[in-house]
Parts: C-alpha cells; sequence; structure tokens
C-alpha cells in the first residue's frame, strides 16, 4: 500500500475498518427509518393494494 512499515499500514486498516462501520450503520438506520411508514401502509392496504376483494 505504500507504508513504510506494516505497523502504519495496519493502524490505517483499522481506521478504514471503523470507518466503513460507521457508514454501514449510517446507512442501515436510514433504511429502516424509510421503511418504517411503508410497513404500515402495506398493511392497510392489503396484497392488492386495496382493492376490495
Amino acid at each position: 500500500m505504500g507504508h513504510s512499515t506494516a505497523r502504519a499500514a495496519l493502524i490505517y486498516q483499522h481506521a478504514s475498518a471503523d470507518r466503513d462501520r460507521l457508514i454501514a450503520d449510517a446507512l442501515s438506520g436510514l433504511v429502516k427509518k424509510g421503511r418504517k411508514g411503508t410497513k404500515q401502509d402495506r398493511k392497510s392496504e392489503g396484497h392488492a393494494g386495496g382493492a376490495a376483494g
């Protein structure tokens, strides 16, 4: 990776993994927030989108 020592490479690799986890958690939170409203809407409409059946 171009670092002067293996130790330096490991430090940067660890920092990168921590940052990746923060990004993944933030994206997961956005998805969960976005799905909250849609679950209730789907339940009330039923499978056919509200058609009488």
